[in-house]
């Protein structure tokens, strides 16, 4: 059900005659917020200005909104300061393996990635064999063929300015716990430490 949402909104911004979304076309958070790529700057055109860059700010709150849409669907994030991306992945796999170890259930990961991400591997490959909930390795793929991992991005974008308060980014500060009231804030994987 949440492909079919995902699929219906980038389907509508397809649509909306302001912008040039094609299908396929992989949509960043990060690009979309700071006024770069494609659809904010098309080549050898003139830089996106403030109008332009609230437009794309709303196809971020809106695609919040339309995973918030999903009822089978929870979000969630991990933070840890100070934390290099792989080890901060290896305690979030071991959170996940844990919560399914209790639960009688079993994930499988999938993150936005070439297949050259070995410490990703690594991390599930540390996992106990007798308590392994988290089947296999990552499947890695690369976000701009995966519309879920581009709607997992604006996720992140959206905790990650909630947690830093970046200032200009302050229109976001409450994205993620308004969009998703029902989520648990960012958790601090630092306490497990």
């Amino acid at each position: 059900m949440a492909d079919a949402q995902w699929s219906a909104f980038l389907e509508k911004l397809q649509f909306n005659p302001d912008f040039g979304y094609t299908p396929g076309y992989p949509l960043h958070a990060v690009d979309l917020l700071g006024g770069r790529g494609r659809l904010l700057h098309p080549e050898g055109g003139p830089a996106p200005g403030l109008q332009r860059k609230r437009e794309a700010a709303g196809i971020v709150l809106q695609g919040l909104e339309t995973l918030a849409q999903v009822p089978e669907l929870t979000v969630g994030s991990v933070y840890r300061r100070g934390a290099t991306r792989e080890a901060l992945y290896a305690d979030l796999v071991g959170m996940i393996n844990n919560w399914h170890a209790e639960a009688g259930s079993s994930c499988r990961f999938v993150v936005d990635g070439n297949g050259t991400e070995r410490a990703l591997r690594d991390a599930h490959r540390r996992l106990p064999s007798d308590r392994r909930h988290v089947l296999g390795d990552p499947e890695l793929l690369p976000a701009r063929g995966t519309p879920l991992l581009q709607a997992a991005d604006f996720v992140a974008h959206a905790a990650y300015q909630f947690l830093v308060r970046y200032p200009a980014r302050a229109f976001m500060w409450d994205w993620y716990p308004r969009v998703f009231p029902e989520s648990s804030l960012p958790i601090d994987l630092g306490r497990l430490h």
